[in-house]
């Protein structure tokens, strides 16, 4: 039976991925960790919320006052908790973050110097302002940066990233990850792969070239990278995907898919991919489906 394919929304891209697979997500805004937590009513997050201040509360600096300085409400009941970033000196903030969208909370941890404190606060005050929650089993419209069912509806220039790792049905033994920075590589994927690709294939028995040419996919030009060996029966694979991007474009990131069939526990191929035409075709419509998000940016 052919495997079911569905269109998954992460970062300002989209991406095919099978319906059987489990999805590991994580994303970055402003070189910052998002972190997405269970749903909760308004009472749960004051909970949450006034936790959290009471673990600063809690925490005593050099000078002997509490590290924690003020709670400060944001647009959608979302709230920052402003505290000192280190318990020696008095010259950095830390601040957490809880942006709403709906029923949803974003965490958003990060820190400033004390002379930038007022426009990190009005950087939270504008991002309060744009969080959304998507509809269920619904695909995100319009401008925004998507963290699983929410999304930041603004095109805000900032160095945002995103990985998302495909745990394959069946298939243990596949690493498969695809990934985006906002950000350009210095080279091409087989500029910067050729030497050491070279090497690779004259020492190791078995190991021979399937891939390595131009792969753009539509407007995305990218460098494509297939390597495969057969060792103590077992056949391996080194696959690689990168699209070098544009430096600081929220629409022409560096784009990277990656798949990975190394030695493990399994001694055969039971656990990853029958024939190399069963890995290829995979790896084609996964790579096939990678795009903009229309109108994200």
């Amino acid at each position: 039976m052919k495997e079911e394919w569905k269109t998954h929304a992460i970062g300002r891209h989209l991406v095919d991925v099978p319906v059987s697979a489990q999805l590991v997500e994580s994303w970055d805004y402003d070189k910052d960790s998002l972190e997405l937590l269970a749903p909760r009513d308004d009472a749960q997050f004051s909970q949450l919320v006034s936790r959290r201040e009471a673990e600063l509360r809690r925490r005593i600096q050099k000078s002997g006052k509490p590290s924690f300085i003020e709670l400060v409400r944001l647009a959608n009941d979302s709230v920052t908790l402003v505290s000192w970033e280190q318990p020696y000196d008095e010259a950095g903030y830390e601040f957490d973050t809880y942006f709403r969208a709906g029923r949803a909370i974003v965490r958003y941890p990060n820190s400033t110097s004390v002379a930038k404190k007022d426009l990190a606060l009005a950087f939270f005050k504008r991002c309060s302002e744009k969080w959304r929650e998507i509809p269920k089993d619904q695909l995100p419209e319009g401008i925004g940066f998507v963290v699983s069912d929410t999304i930041l509806a603004d095109d805000f220039r900032n160095y945002e990233s995103w990985n998302l790792l495909i745990k394959l049905e069946g298939k243990p033994d596949v690493t498969l990850e695809v990934s985006s920075f906002v950000g350009a590589a210095e080279e091409g994927l087989r500029q910067r792969a050729g030497g050491i690709l070279a090497r690779m294939l004259g020492m190791a028995a078995g190991l021979s070239q399937l891939r390595n040419h131009a792969r753009p996919v539509g407007p995305i030009q990218a460098d494509e990278i297939l390597v495969a060996g057969t060792q103590n029966g077992k056949r391996g694979y080194g696959f690689k995907w990168e699209a070098p991007g544009k430096s600081y474009s929220l629409a022409e990131p560096n784009l990277n898919v990656s798949l990975e069939v190394r030695e493990s526990a399994y001694a055969t191929n039971r656990e990853s991919f029958s024939s190399d035409d069963e890995a290829l075709e995979l790896w084609d419509t996964l790579v096939n489906s990678i795009r903009l998000r229309p109108g994200a940016v």
